[in-house]
């Protein structure tokens, strides 16, 4: 048994599907697959139930995964804990993230960070979904988050708001409604629309407020993580999306068309901390930055 291994299971599991898993650590399904066959065969247990589309953990899987997360922190611990006795003193600090990075210009904000605090060094990680990176914080396998804050209980999270973003309508140019300059998601009743899944925070915002609008979106197709892809099924399908303006500015869209809303729905993404961390000198140094920058606390 080894950390890599230990690193792929417990990516594997969070992502329940061995081709995300693979692409998420740069190495083929093949070989992700053969090294969690040896873990299996070293522990003596199974630790996933094989489907066709995805994988599910047993029982054994479940427990081991406990184990999995004290090993790989303990790791991490013991790493950071040398780079003390390096020539250069310097300090770690874990950011997970969702898939945002890019699109909002988060690195800028980090780095912006390392200027002020130069002994820092940063370890990004971006996840698919809030959930996964919900589950990192809770687990202290983070320092920081980087998270919408639409559905977080500002009584357990210390929320640092950095970027505000409006929904936003995508449609195809040959739509009927393509040529309006502004829409109102009424007039997207009959539409289909093509939406990220459900536990996404996309999506959850996106229901919501074509529920305040009146109607509940009639769904034809669901993408996960792929703009491109989701791009692309709603100009072939003459299909509707809702996204967030900045984020989907970033990508090139051929064939479809922005309209901003009429009713303004907004949304924050913040850095996020537990307020029951026990803080490090390293991560109250960052909090005091983040609050000389911005304002804690979400303007009206």
């Amino acid at each position: 048994m080894d950390m890599f291994q230990l690193k792929y299971f417990v990516t594997a599991a969070n992502l329940a599907n061995f081709t995300l898993a693979s692409y998420e650590n740069s190495i083929s399904q093949s070989s992700l697959s053969k090294q969690i066959m040896s873990l299996e065969d070293e522990l003596g247990v199974k630790l996933f139930e094989r489907k066709k589309r995805n994988v599910v953990l047993t029982a054994a899987g479940e427990q081991f995964l406990e184990y999995a997360y004290k090993m790989l922190n303990t790791y991490d611990e013991m790493l950071n804990g040398m780079e003390s006795f390096t020539t250069f003193q310097t300090l770690p600090v874990r950011v997970a993230s969702i898939p945002v990075m890019l699109p909002y210009s988060l690195e800028d904000v980090i780095f912006h960070i390392k200027r002020e605090i130069p002994e820092l060094i940063f370890s990004i990680m971006e996840m698919p979904e809030s959930s996964y990176v919900l589950k990192a914080l809770r687990r202290e396998e983070c320092d920081f988050a980087i998270l919408r804050t639409d559905f977080l209980n500002s009584d357990m999270y210390r929320i640092f708001p950095v970027v505000e973003d409006h929904l936003c309508v995508v449609l195809p140019t040959c739509h009927t409604l393509a040529g309006q300059k502004r829409i109102s998601l009424k007039e997207l009743k009959d539409n289909i629309f093509v939406m990220p899944p459900k536990t996404s925070d996309l999506r959850l915002i996106a229901e919501k407020a074509c529920i305040a609008a009146g109607f509940r979106p009639n769904i034809g197709c669901i993408t996960s993580g792929n703009i491109d892809l989701t791009l692309k099924i709603a100009q072939d399908q003459n299909m509707v999306y809702l996204a967030f303006e900045n984020v989907i500015n970033y990508y090139q869209m051929p064939g479809c068309t922005i309209l901003p809303l009429h009713e303004s729905i907004r949304s924050w993404t913040a850095f996020v901390t537990p307020k029951k961390k026990v803080f490090t000198k390293t991560t109250r140094k960052i909090m005091e930055f983040l609050e000389n920058e911005y304002s804690a606390h979400i303007k009206s």
